[in-house]
Protein backbone atom coordinates (compact mmCIF):
# COMPACT_ATOMS: atom_id res chain seq x y z
CA UNK A 1 0.00 0.00 0.00
CA UNK A 2 1.43 3.49 -0.87
CA UNK A 3 0.38 6.21 0.67
CA UNK A 4 1.88 9.66 -0.55
CA UNK A 5 1.37 13.25 1.31
CA UNK A 6 2.13 15.91 -1.17
CA UNK A 7 3.23 19.29 0.03
CA UNK A 8 3.76 23.04 -0.92
CA UNK A 9 5.24 24.25 1.95
CA UNK A 10 6.83 27.38 3.19
CA UNK A 11 5.88 28.70 0.21
CA UNK A 12 3.03 30.48 -0.58
CA UNK A 13 -0.40 29.16 -0.75
CA UNK A 14 1.05 26.03 1.22
CA UNK A 15 -1.19 23.04 0.80
CA UNK A 16 -1.31 19.26 1.31
CA UNK A 17 -3.13 16.56 -0.22
CA UNK A 18 -3.10 12.61 0.36
CA UNK A 19 -2.97 10.07 -2.78
CA UNK A 20 -3.83 6.71 -1.47
CA UNK A 21 -2.71 4.04 -4.27
CA UNK A 22 -3.36 6.28 -6.67
CA UNK A 23 -6.01 7.80 -6.49
CA UNK A 24 -6.44 11.59 -5.29
CA UNK A 25 -8.22 11.29 -2.21
CA UNK A 26 -8.33 14.81 -0.46
CA UNK A 27 -6.69 18.64 -1.06
CA UNK A 28 -6.35 21.47 0.64
CA UNK A 29 -4.63 25.02 0.75
CA UNK A 30 -3.91 26.04 4.60
CA UNK A 31 -5.44 29.77 3.67
CA UNK A 32 -8.87 28.04 3.57
CA UNK A 33 -8.10 26.90 7.11
CA UNK A 34 -6.58 29.94 8.89
CA UNK A 35 -7.94 32.35 6.75
CA UNK A 36 -4.39 34.14 5.79
CA UNK A 37 -4.22 34.59 1.92
CA UNK A 38 -1.60 32.92 0.16
CA UNK A 39 -0.54 31.70 3.64
CA UNK A 40 3.43 30.67 3.25
CA UNK A 41 4.46 28.00 5.88
CA UNK A 42 4.36 24.44 6.96
CA UNK A 43 0.77 23.52 6.26
CA UNK A 44 -0.43 21.45 9.50
CA UNK A 45 -3.61 22.51 9.75
CA UNK A 46 -3.70 21.18 6.32
CA UNK A 47 -1.82 17.62 6.69
CA UNK A 48 -3.94 17.44 10.00
CA UNK A 49 -7.07 17.92 7.80
CA UNK A 50 -6.18 15.53 5.23
CA UNK A 51 -5.46 12.65 8.13
CA UNK A 52 -8.87 13.28 9.36
CA UNK A 53 -11.09 13.40 5.80
CA UNK A 54 -9.04 10.48 4.43
CA UNK A 55 -9.20 8.29 7.86
CA UNK A 56 -5.64 7.88 7.77
CA UNK A 57 -3.07 8.02 11.08
CA UNK A 58 0.02 10.31 10.10
CA UNK A 59 2.37 6.96 10.45
CA UNK A 60 0.44 4.77 7.67
CA UNK A 61 1.88 7.65 5.61
CA UNK A 62 4.86 6.35 3.57
CA UNK A 63 6.32 8.76 1.81
CA UNK A 64 6.09 12.72 1.32
CA UNK A 65 6.72 14.55 -1.93
CA UNK A 66 7.34 18.31 -1.88
CA UNK A 67 7.30 20.19 -4.84
CA UNK A 68 11.24 21.59 -4.34
CA UNK A 69 14.57 20.01 -4.79
CA UNK A 70 17.65 21.73 -3.30
CA UNK A 71 19.93 19.85 -5.41
CA UNK A 72 17.99 21.19 -8.67
CA UNK A 73 20.15 23.65 -11.14
CA UNK A 74 23.22 22.80 -7.79
CA UNK A 75 25.80 24.46 -9.99
CA UNK A 76 24.31 27.26 -11.29
CA UNK A 77 22.42 28.77 -8.31
CA UNK A 78 26.14 28.34 -6.09
CA UNK A 79 27.89 29.75 -8.29
CA UNK A 80 25.30 32.49 -8.73
CA UNK A 81 25.11 32.84 -4.12
CA UNK A 82 29.05 33.17 -4.49
CA UNK A 83 29.61 35.74 -6.98
CA UNK A 84 26.68 37.71 -5.50
CA UNK A 85 25.09 36.93 -1.91
CA UNK A 86 28.43 35.96 0.21
CA UNK A 87 28.37 39.40 1.90
CA UNK A 88 24.49 40.73 2.49
CA UNK A 89 21.46 39.40 4.01
CA UNK A 90 20.35 37.32 1.80
CA UNK A 91 22.31 34.83 2.49
CA UNK A 92 20.53 34.41 5.71
CA UNK A 93 17.70 34.30 3.98
CA UNK A 94 18.16 31.19 1.81
CA UNK A 95 20.35 29.34 4.26
CA UNK A 96 17.34 29.48 6.33
CA UNK A 97 14.87 28.06 3.43
CA UNK A 98 17.18 25.39 2.77
CA UNK A 99 17.57 24.15 6.44
CA UNK A 100 13.45 24.69 6.04
CA UNK A 101 13.79 21.21 3.14
CA UNK A 102 15.78 19.48 4.96
CA UNK A 103 14.48 19.09 8.33
CA UNK A 104 10.86 18.83 6.67
CA UNK A 105 10.26 15.38 8.18
CA UNK A 106 11.37 16.85 11.73
CA UNK A 107 9.54 20.23 11.36
CA UNK A 108 6.41 17.94 10.88
CA UNK A 109 6.63 15.64 13.56
CA UNK A 110 6.90 18.84 15.93
CA UNK A 111 3.72 20.23 15.10
CA UNK A 112 1.71 16.75 14.88
CA UNK A 113 3.12 16.09 18.36
CA UNK A 114 1.21 12.85 19.26
CA UNK A 115 0.25 11.80 16.06
CA UNK A 116 3.60 11.37 14.48
CA UNK A 117 4.98 10.01 11.05
CA UNK A 118 6.59 6.82 11.03
CA UNK A 119 10.72 6.09 11.03
CA UNK A 120 10.44 4.62 7.74
CA UNK A 121 8.62 7.45 5.78
CA UNK A 122 10.44 8.56 2.64
CA UNK A 123 10.87 11.99 1.67
CA UNK A 124 10.74 13.07 -1.67
CA UNK A 125 12.18 16.15 -3.07
CA UNK A 126 10.84 17.04 -6.22
CA UNK A 127 11.73 19.57 -8.83
CA UNK A 128 9.70 22.99 -8.76
CA UNK A 129 8.41 23.14 -12.35
CA UNK A 130 8.40 19.51 -12.41
CA UNK A 131 5.78 19.18 -9.81
CA UNK A 132 3.91 22.00 -12.11
CA UNK A 133 4.09 19.88 -15.32
CA UNK A 134 2.85 16.91 -13.23
CA UNK A 135 0.15 18.66 -12.34
CA UNK A 136 -1.37 19.50 -16.14
CA UNK A 137 0.22 16.08 -17.27
CA UNK A 138 -1.32 13.71 -15.59
CA UNK A 139 -4.90 14.61 -15.58
CA UNK A 140 -4.85 15.54 -18.70
CA UNK A 141 -4.42 11.93 -19.65
CA UNK A 142 -2.46 12.40 -22.93
CA UNK A 143 0.00 9.72 -24.31
CA UNK A 144 2.01 12.69 -24.51
CA UNK A 145 2.66 16.29 -24.87
CA UNK A 146 4.33 19.14 -24.22
CA UNK A 147 4.95 20.43 -20.65
CA UNK A 148 5.66 23.97 -20.16
CA UNK A 149 5.84 25.66 -16.34
CA UNK A 150 6.05 29.73 -16.30
CA UNK A 151 6.02 31.10 -12.89
CA UNK A 152 8.60 33.59 -10.65
CA UNK A 153 10.65 31.76 -9.43
CA UNK A 154 11.42 28.14 -8.41
CA UNK A 155 14.31 25.93 -8.05
CA UNK A 156 16.60 28.71 -9.06
CA UNK A 157 14.50 28.41 -12.70
CA UNK A 158 11.56 30.43 -14.22
CA UNK A 159 10.52 28.30 -17.14
CA UNK A 160 10.46 24.99 -17.89
CA UNK A 161 10.41 23.29 -21.08
CA UNK A 162 9.64 19.12 -21.20
CA UNK A 163 8.65 16.29 -23.53
CA UNK A 164 6.13 14.18 -21.73
CA UNK A 165 5.87 10.49 -22.73
CA UNK A 166 3.91 7.80 -21.42
CA UNK A 167 5.12 8.50 -17.97
CA UNK A 168 8.27 10.31 -18.29
CA UNK A 169 8.87 14.12 -17.87
CA UNK A 170 12.03 15.04 -19.87
CA UNK A 171 13.49 19.04 -19.22
CA UNK A 172 14.70 20.07 -22.50
CA UNK A 173 14.97 23.78 -21.92
CA UNK A 174 15.39 26.00 -18.80
CA UNK A 175 15.17 29.71 -18.00
CA UNK A 176 17.30 30.75 -14.95
CA UNK A 177 17.52 33.49 -12.34
CA UNK A 178 17.09 36.00 -12.68
CA UNK A 179 15.57 36.25 -15.87
CA UNK A 180 11.64 35.70 -15.54
CA UNK A 181 8.57 36.59 -16.91
CA UNK A 182 6.54 35.93 -14.18
CA UNK A 183 8.69 38.42 -11.79
CA UNK A 184 8.05 40.25 -15.04
CA UNK A 185 4.72 41.07 -14.34
CA UNK A 186 4.60 40.96 -10.50
CA UNK A 187 6.58 43.80 -10.59
CA UNK A 188 4.86 45.99 -12.51
CA UNK A 189 2.20 45.28 -10.71
CA UNK A 190 3.76 46.93 -7.91
CA UNK A 191 4.62 49.45 -9.46
CA UNK A 192 1.29 50.10 -10.62
CA UNK A 193 0.06 50.35 -6.80
CA UNK A 194 -1.27 46.54 -6.12
CA UNK A 195 1.37 45.74 -3.33
CA UNK A 196 -0.13 42.65 -1.93
CA UNK A 197 1.18 39.00 -2.72
CA UNK A 198 -0.74 37.35 -5.95
CA UNK A 199 -2.81 40.94 -6.93
CA UNK A 200 -1.86 40.07 -10.84
CA UNK A 201 -5.43 39.19 -11.39
CA UNK A 202 -5.77 42.59 -10.62
CA UNK A 203 -3.84 44.10 -13.54
CA UNK A 204 -5.20 41.31 -16.18
CA UNK A 205 -8.80 43.26 -14.97
CA UNK A 206 -7.84 46.79 -15.72
CA UNK A 207 -5.38 46.24 -18.95
CA UNK A 208 -8.79 46.12 -20.79
CA UNK A 209 -9.65 49.15 -20.13
CA UNK A 210 -6.38 51.03 -21.18
CA UNK A 211 -4.10 50.93 -24.44
CA UNK A 212 -0.62 49.46 -24.99
CA UNK A 213 1.27 53.45 -25.01
CA UNK A 214 3.69 51.68 -22.82
CA UNK A 215 4.62 48.75 -24.80
CA UNK A 216 7.74 50.03 -26.82
CA UNK A 217 9.14 51.85 -23.98
CA UNK A 218 9.24 49.29 -21.51
CA UNK A 219 9.82 46.30 -23.85
CA UNK A 220 13.00 48.07 -25.68
CA UNK A 221 13.88 49.08 -22.01
CA UNK A 222 13.42 46.28 -19.19
CA UNK A 223 14.56 43.36 -21.49
CA UNK A 224 17.77 42.88 -23.19
CA UNK A 225 18.23 41.95 -26.81
CA UNK A 226 20.61 39.18 -26.45
CA UNK A 227 17.76 37.04 -24.57
CA UNK A 228 13.92 36.79 -25.27
CA UNK A 229 13.30 36.80 -21.30
CA UNK A 230 16.60 38.55 -20.25
CA UNK A 231 16.03 40.96 -18.09
CA UNK A 232 17.88 44.59 -18.01
CA UNK A 233 18.27 43.97 -14.00
CA UNK A 234 19.18 47.99 -13.60
CA UNK A 235 15.94 48.15 -13.15
CA UNK A 236 15.31 45.49 -10.99
CA UNK A 237 15.99 44.99 -6.85
CA UNK A 238 15.65 40.98 -6.68
CA UNK A 239 19.37 40.14 -7.22
CA UNK A 240 20.42 42.60 -4.87
CA UNK A 241 22.73 40.85 -1.77
CA UNK A 242 19.73 42.34 0.42
CA UNK A 243 16.90 42.03 -1.00
CA UNK A 244 13.87 39.96 0.89
CA UNK A 245 11.36 37.77 -0.28
CA UNK A 246 9.57 36.66 2.40
CA UNK A 247 7.47 33.26 2.48
CA UNK A 248 6.67 32.83 6.11
CA UNK A 249 3.29 33.90 7.05
CA UNK A 250 1.78 36.04 5.08
CA UNK A 251 3.91 36.42 1.86
CA UNK A 252 5.52 40.00 1.20
CA UNK A 253 8.82 40.87 -1.06
CA UNK A 254 11.00 44.30 -1.55
CA UNK A 255 9.63 46.30 -4.28
CA UNK A 256 11.24 44.36 -7.02
CA UNK A 257 11.77 47.88 -10.01
CA UNK A 258 14.28 49.63 -8.59
CA UNK A 259 14.28 53.40 -8.76
CA UNK A 260 15.42 54.26 -12.16
CA UNK A 261 12.24 53.08 -13.45
CA UNK A 262 10.16 56.06 -12.66
CA UNK A 263 13.13 58.17 -14.55
CA UNK A 264 12.07 55.60 -17.40
CA UNK A 265 8.08 55.93 -17.30
CA UNK A 266 8.47 59.56 -16.00
CA UNK A 267 5.35 59.06 -13.18
CA UNK A 268 5.78 60.59 -9.70
CA UNK A 269 2.71 58.75 -7.94
CA UNK A 270 0.77 56.02 -9.31
CA UNK A 271 -1.43 56.13 -6.16
CA UNK A 272 -2.67 59.25 -6.97
CA UNK A 273 -6.08 58.83 -8.87
CA UNK A 274 -5.11 61.02 -11.23
CA UNK A 275 -3.06 58.37 -12.81
CA UNK A 276 -6.11 56.26 -13.59
CA UNK A 277 -5.66 56.84 -17.22
CA UNK A 278 -1.96 55.79 -16.99
CA UNK A 279 -2.33 53.04 -14.90
CA UNK A 280 -4.69 51.51 -17.40
CA UNK A 281 -2.31 52.07 -20.14
CA UNK A 282 0.34 50.51 -18.30
CA UNK A 283 -1.15 47.35 -17.39
CA UNK A 284 -2.41 47.32 -21.02
CA UNK A 285 1.21 47.73 -22.47
CA UNK A 286 2.62 44.79 -19.96
CA UNK A 287 -0.08 42.23 -20.62
CA UNK A 288 0.43 42.57 -24.24
CA UNK A 289 4.43 42.06 -23.51
CA UNK A 290 3.35 38.77 -21.50
CA UNK A 291 0.76 37.94 -24.14
CA UNK A 292 3.75 38.23 -26.72
CA UNK A 293 6.52 36.27 -24.40
CA UNK A 294 3.84 33.41 -23.40
CA UNK A 295 3.21 33.27 -27.71
CA UNK A 296 6.83 33.23 -28.09
CA UNK A 297 8.00 30.58 -25.46
CA UNK A 298 4.87 28.16 -27.18
CA UNK A 299 6.63 28.71 -30.96
CA UNK A 300 9.78 27.65 -29.83
CA UNK A 301 8.34 24.70 -27.69
CA UNK A 302 6.89 23.56 -30.63
CA UNK A 303 10.44 23.38 -32.40
CA UNK A 304 11.21 20.60 -30.04
CA UNK A 305 9.09 18.28 -29.98
CA UNK A 306 6.32 17.02 -32.89
CA UNK A 307 3.43 16.69 -30.08
CA UNK A 308 0.09 18.33 -31.01
CA UNK A 309 -0.76 18.35 -27.27
CA UNK A 310 0.00 21.17 -24.50
CA UNK A 311 0.07 20.89 -20.93
CA UNK A 312 0.86 24.22 -18.76
CA UNK A 313 0.93 25.12 -15.63
CA UNK A 314 3.25 27.28 -13.36
CA UNK A 315 1.61 31.06 -12.20
CA UNK A 316 1.56 32.43 -15.35
CA UNK A 317 -0.87 29.99 -16.09
CA UNK A 318 -3.26 31.82 -14.18
CA UNK A 319 -3.36 34.48 -16.92
CA UNK A 320 -6.63 34.00 -18.02
CA UNK A 321 -5.85 36.72 -21.14
CA UNK A 322 -2.30 34.99 -21.92
CA UNK A 323 -4.24 31.62 -22.25
CA UNK A 324 -6.78 32.85 -24.45
CA UNK A 325 -3.85 33.84 -27.06
CA UNK A 326 -2.62 30.07 -26.96
CA UNK A 327 -6.49 28.77 -27.18
CA UNK A 328 -7.05 31.84 -30.07
CA UNK A 329 -3.27 30.45 -31.91
CA UNK A 330 -4.51 27.03 -32.51
CA UNK A 331 -1.11 26.11 -31.69
CA UNK A 332 -2.34 22.43 -30.56
CA UNK A 333 -4.89 20.33 -30.99
CA UNK A 334 -5.25 19.77 -27.47
CA UNK A 335 -4.03 22.12 -24.34
CA UNK A 336 -4.56 21.34 -20.49
CA UNK A 337 -4.39 23.40 -17.89
CA UNK A 338 -5.16 22.21 -14.65
CA UNK A 339 -7.37 23.51 -11.79
CA UNK A 340 -4.94 24.42 -9.62
CA UNK A 341 -1.56 25.72 -11.63
CA UNK A 342 -0.52 27.75 -9.55
CA UNK A 343 2.46 26.91 -6.57
CA UNK A 344 -0.52 25.49 -4.28
CA UNK A 345 -1.16 22.68 -7.14
CA UNK A 346 2.41 21.78 -6.72
CA UNK A 347 1.92 19.71 -3.80
CA UNK A 348 -0.56 17.27 -6.53
CA UNK A 349 2.36 17.67 -8.68
CA UNK A 350 4.62 16.35 -6.40
CA UNK A 351 2.67 13.35 -5.40
CA UNK A 352 2.05 12.26 -8.33
CA UNK A 353 6.09 12.29 -9.36
CA UNK A 354 6.46 10.33 -6.05
CA UNK A 355 3.81 7.91 -7.23
CA UNK A 356 5.43 6.96 -10.41
CA UNK A 357 8.66 6.76 -8.51
CA UNK A 358 7.45 4.08 -7.06
CA UNK A 359 5.07 2.54 -9.81
CA UNK A 360 5.43 3.40 -13.31
CA UNK A 361 2.94 1.35 -13.95
CA UNK A 362 0.03 3.39 -11.35
CA UNK A 363 -3.18 4.14 -12.82
CA UNK A 364 -4.38 8.02 -11.65
CA UNK A 365 -8.07 8.22 -10.31
CA UNK A 366 -10.11 11.41 -9.47
CA UNK A 367 -7.13 13.98 -10.88
CA UNK A 368 -9.92 16.14 -12.67
CA UNK A 369 -12.70 16.76 -9.82
CA UNK A 370 -11.07 20.25 -8.52
CA UNK A 371 -14.06 19.32 -5.67
CA UNK A 372 -11.36 17.89 -3.42
CA UNK A 373 -11.67 19.84 0.08
CA UNK A 374 -14.27 19.30 3.19
CA UNK A 375 -17.94 18.84 2.93
CA UNK A 376 -19.94 19.10 5.72
CA UNK A 377 -23.68 16.85 6.44
CA UNK A 378 -27.37 18.45 6.66
CA UNK A 379 -26.94 17.67 10.23
CA UNK A 380 -23.78 19.32 10.94
CA UNK A 381 -25.44 22.36 9.50
CA UNK A 382 -28.28 22.40 11.14
CA UNK A 383 -26.22 22.55 14.62
CA UNK A 384 -24.23 25.28 13.27
CA UNK A 385 -27.40 27.18 12.48
CA UNK A 386 -29.44 26.62 15.73
CA UNK A 387 -26.47 27.75 17.81
CA UNK A 388 -26.35 31.14 16.12
CA UNK A 389 -28.91 33.69 17.55
CA UNK A 390 -28.50 36.28 15.12
CA UNK A 391 -30.12 33.91 12.74
CA UNK A 392 -33.24 33.93 14.68
CA UNK A 393 -34.56 36.83 12.86
CA UNK A 394 -34.21 35.26 9.59
CA UNK A 395 -36.43 33.13 7.28
CA UNK A 396 -34.48 29.41 7.26
CA UNK A 397 -35.85 26.68 5.26
CA UNK A 398 -35.44 23.44 4.25
CA UNK A 399 -35.69 21.38 0.92
CA UNK A 400 -35.78 17.53 1.11
CA UNK A 401 -35.05 17.53 -2.80
CA UNK A 402 -32.65 19.67 -4.13
CA UNK A 403 -34.44 20.42 -6.89
CA UNK A 404 -37.20 22.47 -5.54
CA UNK A 405 -34.43 23.99 -3.57
CA UNK A 406 -32.67 24.85 -7.23
CA UNK A 407 -36.14 25.88 -8.65
CA UNK A 408 -36.78 28.33 -5.64
CA UNK A 409 -33.46 29.86 -5.04
CA UNK A 410 -33.87 30.37 -9.40
CA UNK A 411 -35.98 32.64 -9.44
CA UNK A 412 -35.01 34.52 -6.20
CA UNK A 413 -31.58 35.30 -8.41
CA UNK A 414 -33.69 36.26 -11.46
CA UNK A 415 -35.14 38.95 -9.19
CA UNK A 416 -31.32 39.95 -8.40
CA UNK A 417 -31.61 38.50 -5.16
CA UNK A 418 -27.53 37.52 -4.67
CA UNK A 419 -26.43 34.45 -3.54
CA UNK A 420 -24.44 33.04 -1.34
CA UNK A 421 -23.82 28.67 -2.49
CA UNK A 422 -22.21 26.34 0.24
CA UNK A 423 -22.33 22.69 -1.40
CA UNK A 424 -21.07 19.84 -0.97
CA UNK A 425 -17.38 19.54 -1.16
CA UNK A 426 -14.89 22.48 -1.42
CA UNK A 427 -13.25 23.09 -4.52
CA UNK A 428 -9.21 23.20 -4.48
CA UNK A 429 -6.89 26.17 -6.49
CA UNK A 430 -7.72 29.71 -6.14
CA UNK A 431 -11.58 29.79 -8.28
CA UNK A 432 -14.64 29.17 -7.08
CA UNK A 433 -16.12 26.61 -9.32
CA UNK A 434 -19.66 26.33 -7.97
CA UNK A 435 -19.28 24.94 -4.43
CA UNK A 436 -17.79 27.72 -2.74
CA UNK A 437 -19.72 30.77 -4.84
CA UNK A 438 -21.64 33.96 -4.80
CA UNK A 439 -23.96 33.36 -7.75
CA UNK A 440 -26.31 36.10 -9.26
CA UNK A 441 -28.52 37.36 -12.27
CA UNK A 442 -26.22 37.93 -15.48
CA UNK A 443 -28.61 39.65 -17.10
CA UNK A 444 -28.82 42.79 -14.68
CA UNK A 445 -26.29 45.26 -15.92
CA UNK A 446 -25.93 47.14 -12.70
CA UNK A 447 -25.44 43.44 -10.51
CA UNK A 448 -21.66 44.06 -10.76
CA UNK A 449 -21.85 47.21 -8.51
CA UNK A 450 -25.09 45.45 -6.44
CA UNK A 451 -22.55 42.68 -5.50
CA UNK A 452 -19.63 45.36 -4.80
CA UNK A 453 -22.18 46.98 -2.68
CA UNK A 454 -23.37 44.23 -0.68
CA UNK A 455 -20.41 42.07 -0.32
CA UNK A 456 -16.84 42.27 -2.21
CA UNK A 457 -16.53 46.22 -2.19
CA UNK A 458 -13.99 45.27 -4.79
CA UNK A 459 -12.31 47.16 -7.79
CA UNK A 460 -15.28 48.29 -10.21
CA UNK A 461 -12.63 47.36 -13.07
CA UNK A 462 -12.70 43.70 -12.10
CA UNK A 463 -15.16 41.05 -14.15
CA UNK A 464 -17.23 38.49 -13.19
CA UNK A 465 -17.77 35.39 -14.59
CA UNK A 466 -20.12 33.52 -16.47
CA UNK A 467 -20.83 30.04 -15.46
CA UNK A 468 -22.52 28.34 -18.42
CA UNK A 469 -24.03 24.52 -19.29
CA UNK A 470 -21.71 23.43 -21.44
CA UNK A 471 -24.42 21.99 -24.09
CA UNK A 472 -25.25 25.77 -24.76
CA UNK A 473 -21.51 27.00 -25.22
CA UNK A 474 -21.83 27.73 -28.90
CA UNK A 475 -24.41 29.42 -29.12
CA UNK A 476 -22.42 31.57 -26.65
CA UNK A 477 -19.39 31.73 -27.38
CA UNK A 478 -19.12 30.08 -30.82
CA UNK A 479 -17.03 26.77 -30.03
CA UNK A 480 -16.90 23.87 -28.38
CA UNK A 481 -14.08 24.08 -25.60
CA UNK A 482 -14.48 22.64 -22.43
CA UNK A 483 -13.45 25.46 -19.65
CA UNK A 484 -14.50 23.55 -16.20
CA UNK A 485 -11.84 25.57 -14.08
CA UNK A 486 -12.20 29.09 -15.54
CA UNK A 487 -8.97 28.62 -17.92
CA UNK A 488 -9.31 31.21 -20.28
CA UNK A 489 -11.09 34.36 -21.39
CA UNK A 490 -13.06 33.82 -24.20
CA UNK A 491 -14.90 36.15 -26.21
CA UNK A 492 -18.99 36.28 -25.91
CA UNK A 493 -21.12 35.82 -28.90
CA UNK A 494 -21.43 39.66 -30.12
CA UNK A 495 -25.04 39.34 -30.88
CA UNK A 496 -25.77 38.03 -27.51
CA UNK A 497 -23.49 39.84 -25.11
CA UNK A 498 -26.58 42.68 -24.40
CA UNK A 499 -28.19 39.96 -22.79
CA UNK A 500 -25.63 38.73 -20.02
CA UNK A 501 -23.78 42.39 -19.24
CA UNK A 502 -23.34 41.11 -15.65
CA UNK A 503 -20.76 39.10 -16.82
CA UNK A 504 -19.47 41.04 -20.14
CA UNK A 505 -16.40 42.48 -19.40
CA UNK A 506 -15.46 45.97 -21.12
CA UNK A 507 -13.49 44.49 -24.12
CA UNK A 508 -16.24 41.63 -25.14
CA UNK A 509 -14.62 38.52 -23.33
CA UNK A 510 -16.08 36.52 -20.35
CA UNK A 511 -13.69 34.26 -18.07
CA UNK A 512 -15.92 31.46 -18.94
CA UNK A 513 -16.79 28.02 -16.51
CA UNK A 514 -18.45 25.19 -18.56
CA UNK A 515 -20.75 23.33 -16.12
CA UNK A 516 -21.16 19.61 -16.97
CA UNK A 517 -23.92 17.09 -15.21
CA UNK A 518 -20.60 14.92 -14.70
CA UNK A 519 -18.44 17.10 -12.90
CA UNK A 520 -20.97 19.33 -10.72
CA UNK A 521 -24.53 17.97 -11.09
CA UNK A 522 -25.91 20.15 -8.72
CA UNK A 523 -24.93 23.62 -10.22
CA UNK A 524 -25.68 22.47 -12.82
CA UNK A 525 -28.86 21.38 -12.40
CA UNK A 526 -29.33 25.35 -10.28
CA UNK A 527 -28.09 27.00 -13.78
CA UNK A 528 -30.80 24.61 -15.62
CA UNK A 529 -33.52 26.40 -13.30
CA UNK A 530 -32.46 29.68 -13.92
CA UNK A 531 -32.63 28.81 -17.61
CA UNK A 532 -35.84 27.48 -17.45
CA UNK A 533 -37.11 31.22 -15.79
CA UNK A 534 -35.00 33.53 -18.12
CA UNK A 535 -33.69 31.84 -21.34
CA UNK A 536 -30.12 32.30 -20.43
CA UNK A 537 -28.32 29.11 -19.42
CA UNK A 538 -25.59 31.70 -17.17
CA UNK A 539 -24.96 32.52 -13.80
CA UNK A 540 -22.78 35.42 -12.50
CA UNK A 541 -20.40 33.18 -10.37
CA UNK A 542 -17.59 34.89 -8.29
CA UNK A 543 -15.76 33.40 -5.53
CA UNK A 544 -17.64 33.15 -1.88
CA UNK A 545 -15.93 35.45 0.13
CA UNK A 546 -15.14 39.49 1.36
CA UNK A 547 -11.44 40.05 0.94
CA UNK A 548 -10.81 37.22 2.40
CA UNK A 549 -9.69 33.15 1.23
CA UNK A 550 -12.52 31.70 0.24
CA UNK A 551 -15.05 29.82 2.75
CA UNK A 552 -14.24 26.54 3.56
CA UNK A 553 -16.89 25.76 6.48
CA UNK A 554 -20.54 26.91 7.39
CA UNK A 555 -19.21 29.10 9.88
CA UNK A 556 -17.14 30.45 7.31
CA UNK A 557 -20.08 30.91 5.59
CA UNK A 558 -22.73 32.34 7.92
CA UNK A 559 -20.40 34.86 9.23
CA UNK A 560 -19.53 36.31 5.85
CA UNK A 561 -23.88 36.11 5.32
CA UNK A 562 -24.12 38.29 8.70
CA UNK A 563 -21.56 41.05 8.11
CA UNK A 564 -22.53 41.56 4.48
CA UNK A 565 -25.67 42.43 2.84
CA UNK A 566 -26.11 39.14 1.09
CA UNK A 567 -29.47 38.45 0.33
CA UNK A 568 -29.32 34.36 0.54
CA UNK A 569 -27.39 31.83 1.54
CA UNK A 570 -27.63 28.35 0.46
CA UNK A 571 -26.27 26.06 3.29
CA UNK A 572 -26.75 22.46 1.18
CA UNK A 573 -30.10 21.36 1.25
CA UNK A 574 -31.15 24.54 3.84
CA UNK A 575 -31.77 28.21 2.43
CA UNK A 576 -31.26 31.13 4.71
CA UNK A 577 -33.47 34.47 3.37
CA UNK A 578 -32.87 37.93 4.68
Amino acid sequence: MSIILGLNCNHADSSACIIKDGKLLFAIEEERINRVKHWAGIPIKSIKECLVQSNISADEITDIAINTNPLSNFKKKTLFFLKNYLLGEKKKEISSRLRNKINLKNNINKLLRSNKLSSNVKVHYIDHHISHIASAFYPSNYRQAIGISIDGFGDFSSLCISICKRNEIKVVERVFFPNSLGLFYEAFTQFIGFKDYGDEYKVMGLSSYGKPKYYDLILNNIFTSDSKLGLNLKYFNHTDKNFKYKFSGKPNQNILLSKKIKKLINLKNLTSTKLEKEKRDISSSIQKIFEEKLVNIILDSKKLSSSKNLVYSGGCALNSLGNKKIFDGKFFNKIYIPYAPGDGGGSIGAALIAAKKKNKMIKFKNLNSPFLGPEYSNSYIREKILKHKKLSKFNIKFFKDKKNLHNFVAKKIFKNKVVGYFNSKMEFGPRALGNRSIIANPCNPKIKDIINLKIKRRENFRPFAPSIIYEHKKKWFNNHFHNPYMSSVENINEKLRHKIPGVTHVDGTGRVQTVSKKMNYDFYSLIESFYSISKVPILLNTSFNENEPIVMSPDHALECFLRTKMDILVLNNFVILR
